[in-house]
């Protein structure tokens, strides 16, 4: 992996508690439940935990779009017994591999305040090419076939807390650059926000080849029912045959992060660098 590029958006103390990088491909066909299991020793001696959930539907994203396709195209797998989604998780529970037969999934959560965010180029990536590697090679060594990718997914999920720079849900415009208050009558000031807004995502000739999506609300944390504001930004897409559209989904992600969000919080953020964000 090479170094973080210069001119993204850095912070000590981001409010990250989650992300996400998730690669789906063509069904393998000859992948079935056992296989899954045996694929877990592989990865037991640092991922001892497994659990089985029902397995996610595949999305793509459309261009042109389809008006039954807001948010990615789905499709349903006529299968009378569908394969397991399994599970695999560190004793800390801080990471965790997903798999089905059509999807890998790796995510990293924060487990506790003093656990730090460890940042895409030193940790994420590389943790998932390393894991995604392993299932490659388990799935060659028997004859299982190899994925066909035809969507990438990066998502980071923020946790923007009540006490640091805003006191209630009301002070939007503290936290959000695009939202001003104002005090006339009516509508007078907010009281909450909610949010779901998406941006095609193009490549250099300006040809769309994914989307993100951000999605904001209010919400309160159970650990300590403090408010805050709960922000997921998704870049789903897709760039040649591999996975080449993390870097890229993972760069607007980080940057439209900063855009949408107030200096001040930045600085409770301790950002790192200011440096002047073209749209990629």
């Amino acid at each position: 992996m090479s170094s973080r590029p210069k001119h993204l958006p850095d912070f000590d103390n981001p409010p990250v508690v989650e992300t996400v990088l998730s690669v789906q491909f063509d069904p393998l066909p000859l992948v079935q439940a056992a296989h899954l299991g045996l694929l877990w020793n592989e990865y037991r001696a640092a991922f001892p935990k497994t659990e089985e959930r029902p397995p996610l539907e595949p999305v793509i994203e459309q261009f042109p779009e389809t008006p039954v396709a807001r948010v990615g195209l789905k499709f349903q797998a006529v299968e009378s017994f569908p394969i397991p989604r399994i599970w695999f998780a560190n004793d800390q529970g801080s990471e965790m591999i997903q798999v089905q037969n059509d999807r890998f999934v790796k995510n990293w959560r924060k487990e506790g305040e003093s656990h730090r965010y460890p940042h895409y180029d030193e940790t994420i990536r590389p943790h998932f090419d390393r894991d995604y590697g392993i299932f490659l090679a388990f799935l060659e060594k028997n004859q299982l076939g190899t994925p066909h990718v035809n969507q990438c997914e990066v998502t980071y999920v923020n946790h923007i807390l009540a006490g640091e720079g805003w006191e209630h849900y009301g002070q939007v415009d503290k936290l959000f650059t695009f939202w001003h208050s104002t005090d006339l009558m009516p509508p007078g000031p907010a009281e909450d926000l909610r949010l779901h807004v998406r941006f095609v995502i193009p490549d250099k000739d300006g040809k769309p080849i994914g989307r993100l999506h951000v999605d904001l609300q209010p919400a309160i944390r159970t650990s300590d029912n403090r408010p805050m504001y709960l922000l997921h930004l998704t870049a789903r897409g897709q760039v040649g045959d591999a996975v080449d559209f993390f870097d890229v989904g993972r760069e607007w992600i980080v940057t439209t992060f900063k855009r949408l969000t107030t200096n001040s919080m930045h600085n409770i953020w301790r950002i790192k660098n200011d440096a002047s964000i073209g749209n990629r």
